[in-house]
Parts: C-alpha cells; sequence; structure tokens
C-alpha cells in the first residue's frame, strides 16, 4: 500500500543524507533527539483521544511503519492499545485492531465514515472525475455501484457466467499438464485468470476468437490491469502526506510517471469501449452471433451501460466516456490483484500443511468421483473446501479499510477529530488471540461448525469489508476462487520445487502484502491420470 512505499522512501533518504530529502529528515531527526532528551515523550490519551506514539517533526510517524504495514501496525496496537493515532506526514491517522470499534466506523456511524478520500494517483488514473471505489457518497456513487451489481454482480448474473468460470479454469489447467513435473509459477496463472475472467465478464466477450488474436487480446488486458493496479499501490506521492513536499514529486520523476502510467491505461481502456460501441452501433449488443469459435459471454457490463446510456435511463443519460472509463478501471483494480490473492495464499498455507492438503484433496476427489471434469454445482458439497479459503482470507486479509471522518466523532470511548483516517487493520482484527484460538495456525477447521460468513454480519470476520462500502463482488470473486482451487487439488498433486524448504514457504507467507509480484508462488505439480469418459 502508499504507506508502506514512503515508509521505504523514508528509509532510502535516511541513509543517504547526500540527497536534498535525506538533509531535511537528518535535520528532522536531530531535532527530535533533542526534543527526546529535553525529556519528550509518546504521546498518551490526556483524556478523550486515542494514544500516539512518538514522531518524527515532518515525516511523523513514517519511519515506524514496516515493509509488513499490517504487522508493523498490530505490533504497535499491542503497545497502544486497539485504537492509537498515527500522522503519516500532515495526515492524521487513527489505527483500530478491534472488530467493535470497527463496526462503529462502518456500520454505527456509516454516514460519517461514508468516504474513503483519494489520492494523487486515484485522481490521475480516473481523470478527477467521480468513480465506485473512491468517489464519496452521492448519487453518482450508488447509481454506479446499484449499476454494476445489478448489471454483473448479483448472484443471477454471477451464475450465468458459469462457462466463462469453466473455461478459463480449464485453460489453466492444460496450460499447468504441458508443464508437469516443473515448477509453475501460480501466481502469474491466478492473475492472469483473474483478469480473463473479469475482461469477459466485463466486456461480453473475447476480444479475439482466433489463438494469435486472444493471446494479443488476454496481454493487453493483462498489461492493463498490471499497470493500473501498481499506479494505486506503488507510486507514492509526496502531495498525499506532505503537501509542503510537494515539489519532490516532480523532482523524483513521479508526475512524470504517473501522467505516462495514466495515458497509457486510458489509451488501452478506450480502445476496449470503441470496440463495444462499434458492436452496438451495428445492433449486435454480446458481440458476433456467427462467431462459433466460443460461446457468448452474455452482454457484458460495458454493453449493458451503453444500451441503457443509449436508451436514456435516468442518471445514465449524462454519462461521458470518461465516466464509463471509470467504471472498467474500478471493475479491474477490484475484482483482479485480490482474487489473485486470495488464490495464492490459500495455496501457499496448503503447501504448508501437506496434511491439510490432503484433507482437502480427499473431499474433492470423492465428490468428483470419475468424472472427467468439475462442475460449479459440485461445489456446494465441497464444505472442507470452503472452510480452507475462508481461512485463507482469515490470514491473509486483502486490504487495510479506510475511511475518512466528515465530522468528529466518537468511537470506541475516544474522541475523534474531523478529517481524521480511520484504518481497519483486517489483519490485526483476524488474528485477535481473545478472539480466534492459535491464530498464527492455519486451521480450516475452526470454520467447520462455526456462522462466519462474507457479508460482515460479525464484528470478528469481515475480509471484504462491513458496511454500505462492503465489497460488492463477493460471490463474483469466491465463486471463482472455489472453482479454480478445487480444479488444481482435483487434478494435481503438489510439492515444492528441488532445493526450496519449507522455510522459504514460511517467509513468503510471514509477508501481507497481496501483489502476485512481490513474492511469486512456485511449485511442482504431479498431474493425476484423467478419468476416462
Amino acid at each position: 500500500m502508499a504507506a508502506g512505499q514512503i515508509s521505504r522512501i523514508v528509509r532510502t533518504v535516511l541513509d543517504d543524507p547526500r540527497t536534498l530529502v535525506g538533509k531535511l529528515l537528518c535535520c528532522s531527526t536531530l531535532i527530535l533527539l533533542l526534543f527526546r532528551l529535553a525529556g519528550g515523550k509518546a504521546k498518551r490519551s490526556g483524556g478523550s483521544i486515542p494514544p500516539s506514539p512518538w514522531r518524527l517533526p515532518i515525516i511523523g510517524n513514517f519511519h515506524q511503519l514496516t515493509a509488513n504495514v499490517h504487522q508493523g501496525l498490530d505490533a504497535l496496537s499491542l503497545k497502544f492499545g486497539p485504537m492509537f493515532m498515527m500522522r503519516l506526514g500532515s495526515v492524521p491517522v487513527c489505527v483500530i485492531s478491534s472488530g467493535e470499534p470497527a463496526r462503529e466506523v462502518t456500520n454505527t456511524h456509516d454516514a460519517i465514515f461514508c468516504n474513503r478520500g483519494s489520492t494523487k494517483a486515484s485522481r490521475a488514473l480516473f481523470s478527477g472525475k467521480n468513480d465506485i471505489l473512491f468517489a464519496p457518497d452521492n448519487k453518482f456513487w450508488k447509481l454506479t455501484r446499484r449499476l454494476c451489481v445489478s448489471a454483473l454482480l448479483s448472484p443471477t448474473n454471477v451464475q450465468s457466467l458459469h462457462h466463462v468460470r469453466e473455461e478459463e479454469v480449464a485453460q489453466m489447467v492444460t496450460v499447468i499438464r504441458s508443464n508437469q513435473y516443473q515448477a509453475v509459477d501460480l501466481s502469474d496463472l491466478f492473475y492472469k485468470l483473474a483478469s480473463s475472467i473479469l475482461f469477459r465478464a466485463v466486456l461480453g466477450k473475447k476480444i479475439g476468437t482466433d489463438d494469435e488474436g486472444r493471446r494479443a487480446s488476454n496481454e493487453l488486458r493483462m498489461k492493463l490491469a498490471v499497470q493500473s493496479t501498481n499506479a494505486i499501490t506503488d507510486l507514492v506521492s509526496f502531495e498525499d502526506f506532505i503537501p509542503a513536499l510537494s515539489w519532490l514529486d516532480h523532482l523524483t520523476g513521479l508526475n512524470r510517471k504517473l501522467k505516462k502510467t495514466a495515458q497509457t491505461v486510458h489509451a488501452m481502456l478506450d480502445q476496449v469501449i470503441d470496440e463495444r460501441e462499434e458492436i452496438q452501433s451495428g445492433n449486435n449488443i454480446g458481440g458476433d452471433d456467427n462467431d462459433n469459435s466460443s460461446r457468448n459471454d452474455g452482454k457484458g457490463l460495458v454493453n449493458i451501460i451503453l444500451e441503457l446510456q443509449r436508451k436514456g435511463m435516468t442518471g445514465l443519460d449524462n454519462l461521458t466516456r470518461i465516466d464509463i472509463r471509470n467504471i472498467v478501471l474500478d471493475m479491474v483494480l477490484a475484482g483482479v490483484s485480490t482474487t489473485a490473492a486470495a488464490m495464492k495464499w490459500t495455496m501457499a498455507e496448503l503447501a504448508r500443511n501437506p496434511q491439510i492438503m490432503k484433507k482437502v484433496q480427499e473431499e474433492v476427489r470423492s465428490v468428483i468421483g470419475d468424472k472427467s471434469e468439475i462442475r460449479e454445482c459440485d461445489i456446494d458439497r465441497m464444505k472442507y473446501l470452503k472452510c480452507v479459503i475462508k481461512e485463507g482470507l482469515r490470514m491473509h486479509s486483502p486490504i487495510i479499510i479506510g475511511r475518512r471522518a466528515a465530522t468528529s466523532v466518537t468511537i470506541g470511548g475516544f474522541k475523534l477529530p474531523a478529517g481524521v483516517t480511520a484504518w481497519i487493520n483486517l489483519w490485526a482484527v483476524h488474528r485477535n488471540p481473545t478472539v480466534w484460538d492459535r491464530p498464527s495456525e492455519f486451521l480450516p477447521e475452526r470454520f467447520l461448525n462455526a456462522s462466519y460468513n462474507f457479508k460482515g454480519q460479525d464484528q470478528v470476520y469481515f475480509p471484504f469489508g462491513l458496511g454500505k462500502r462492503i465489497c460488492p463482488g463477493v460471490d463474483f470473486a469466491m465463486t471463482e476462487v472455489e472453482y479454480a482451487l478445487a480444479s488444481l487439488l482435483c487434478w494435481f498433486d503438489w510439492e515444492l520445487p528441488d532445493g526450496v524448504l519449507m522455510e522459504n514457504l514460511d517467509l513468503l507467507c510471514s509477508r501481507s502484502k497481496p501483489s502476485h509480484e512481490i513474492a511469486p508462488l512456485r511449485l511442482v505439480p504431479r498431474p493425476r491420470p484423467a478419468p476416462s469418459t
């Protein structure tokens, strides 16, 4: 996330006093030392404000953020409590590591914490216009979110796309079989799978129908997904946290890089939207019906928006090209990296726990029996698989939920000022030892007789968020994750590559960032003989 990236930048420049920023921060350090010698101590609650660790001038508490931000914040919560204040540059942040105050933020006071705020990167990618992920709680946000749910993310629409998931997962299985007994990069395969399924759902049809065309299409989509996601998570702006140092964004080349990234992403999005408009202008909503090379993927979100816009649906008649582009980009940012990460972390934990992998494989294979393929209707009978995935999401929660207070408010007995950003650290909530038995261990059995679900109905387990901004794509993502993992566990046995020790997986699983590029997961598949039909 951005905070972790800034933390590393701060540490780098502190180690290099030759740079202008390094000199500035070194001066700040000297000021801090004088302050400490004069008796300065960590700021604690003098009444109603949450306690706070001591901070450096200018940069605030950035130096206390570790590479694994979730774990670093959890460590601070052990010292300062489940709610504590930080200042990241000039931005006040309240870190929440407990389920009860998290629910107060997202449910009890959701009208106050209904906005996420924006970053320099998000403003560039979304052209400073409305979107779903970062827009405030306004009419546009409600309209477009409702549209995405009704046109793409509802249970009925998710079910209608079952053949898309089956085709794309079958393609992934074929690729793995062609590399049998050689290590495969599951991180990369999961990312490609998630992006292919999402784009077919959003666009309504594969762009290319022959092998060459489809390959070029997938490469374009992957490039779009990677560039847009990295722009949000990796491009760190001083302007966002220390406005007085915003000129450094130009000096470091960030402004130029962000502008180039936004232009590239916009051009690719315009390309795919142009194609949808051309198809609609030919009165062929959903694709070329004369093309028998692939099954029709339905109208697709973009086609539905264009069709409703053409019909003058209230609220959509004024949608601009930028608005439509932003909706597609929202789907990419919300639906690719997080879904791929859920599959990756679950497979990594299974590789670390071979007895659990064996148990879930036995369940999957007993359900499938002698059948030569898996259908999504089979998944409902795989209860232990569902527990395995829930446990993977508990141990590797994909996000820190951020909400900005519109007015002052009391949370957990503490008074938070207007403008403060509440960070809900799901990693800490989902590993709270007062709630979870042996929280650092991968124990899917804990979910067998529990009522936890993904709807955020309790205070201890909500991997997809809480309240009105809960992820609307829960069904879309989980159906994909369950089917993909069931296929890999049914058709393959999995081993660590030669020379890779279990300790390497321990290190991988200790990381909290969901990016598939940070630490790829490589495992060796041992194909099972395909049952005769």
